[in-house]
């Protein structure tokens, strides 16, 4: 739950001062004082309601937040910040995706901020993708304006073409990406030129892919490239899940890896990604498949699993989450080596 728009806050007359300062405190992470501020708002203050829902989520109180939400919605039926809110939060649950569509919808109404109306209609559009029905998506997202033309919140421009490449319009999604890898400030968009790469890549155009992904993979490498610190295994423990997830394995498929590396490395190596490696694959597998003759033998060291620990941290939300995702990507490009396609490892649950 993010601060409503600087306008929200302008237009609420006397109170903006107070307002603003509760949100300053929220934003250095000072809940109490925040939570205090707001409630001297009043009762029936929609700000104050709003806020004090922002400090209930943003310590997991998941009840007291919707709880409170709903009354600054009551407060202040013309408010979208409230409905955006709460549809977020109603999305994090499959039970209540029916009622998040129906305050996406609301929010993209009310909505009078541009960042706010791109990032309520990009919602909108995504529980409708995930309810099955694609071509209300669809729909949703052509109202926006044409590809060639820059949205001004760059976070929400990625997520709406995000959004094109998962409902299959990947023609849409690489101009979208196009315009906003030109826009951003110094380009310097890592998750806009990943994505880009991953159009180009469904469009059939290797030239483009690569150049975009080359440009993901220095930005993800460059020093001082954002980490999250709190979710980082060492090697040791990274191998010990690689054990566990080995173990798994009938005895015979365990005999047969015995010889092959598993390599733990932050990301795929330059070379790999000029070939045409995706820069922020969780794995790779490399060199020749036991079903094509590895087991006859050959040159030493060019059959190896890798494991990329910077781009599994990338993708999860938690220590338990990182470890499942170790184990999956190990078993996955095991799969490799044992001859399964991308297909044969979906169909077992390990896509």
């Amino acid at each position: 739950m993010v601060r409503p728009p600087e306008d929200d806050i302008t237009q609420q007359g006397d109170g903006s001062a107070a307002i603003r300062a509760a949100w300053d405190a929220f934003d250095a992470g000072k809940l109490e004082t925040a939570r205090r501020r707001a409630e001297r708002l009043g009762e029936k203050s929609p700000e104050g309601l709003f806020l004090r829902a922002a400090c209930s989520r943003e310590e997991d109180d998941v009840a007291g937040a919707i709880a409170l939400l709903q009354r600054a919605i009551a407060a202040d039926p013309e408010w979208a910040s409230p409905e955006l809110a709460f549809a977020e939060m109603l999305a994090e649950s499959p039970e209540t995706l029916s009622e998040a569509r129906k305050h996406a919808t609301r929010a993209v109404e009310l909505a009078e901020e541009e960042d706010e109306y791109l990032s309520a209609l990009a919602l909108k559009a995504g529980l409708e993708a995930e309810s099955g029905d694609e071509k209300e998506a669809r729909r949703t997202l052509a109202e926006l304006p044409p590809p060639d033309v820059a949205l001004g919140d760059p976070a929400a421009a990625l997520e709406i073409a995000d959004l094109h490449l998962a409902l299959g319009d990947a023609e849409l999604a690489r101009g979208r990406l196009r315009t906003l890898t030109a826009s951003v400030p110094g380009s310097e968009s890592a998750e806009a030129w990943h994505a880009l790469g991953c159009a180009a890549a469904d469009l059939g155009d290797d030239a483009e892919m690569r150049t975009a992904w080359k440009r993901a993979w220095a930005l993800d490498t460059a020093p001082g490239a954002a980490r999250d610190e709190d979710r980082t295994f060492t090697d040791a423990e990274v191998a010990a899940i690689a054990e566990e997830a080995l173990a798994e394995l009938p005895e015979r498929a365990r005999e047969l890896l015995r010889d092959v590396p598993i390599v733990i490395a932050d990301q795929p190596a330059e070379s790999d990604v000029d070939a045409g490696v995706d820069p922020r694959s969780l794995g790779l597998f490399n060199g020749t498949a036991y079903p094509d003759g590895s087991h006859l033998g050959g040159q030493p060291g060019l059959t190896q699993i890798l494991i990329f620990r910077r781009n599994l941290e990338r993708v999860v939300g938690s220590d338990e989450e990182l470890r499942e995702e170790i184990r999956t990507t190990l078993l996955h490009e095991t799969g490799h080596f044992f001859g399964m396609t991308d297909e044969d490892l979906e169909g077992v649950g390990l896509g």
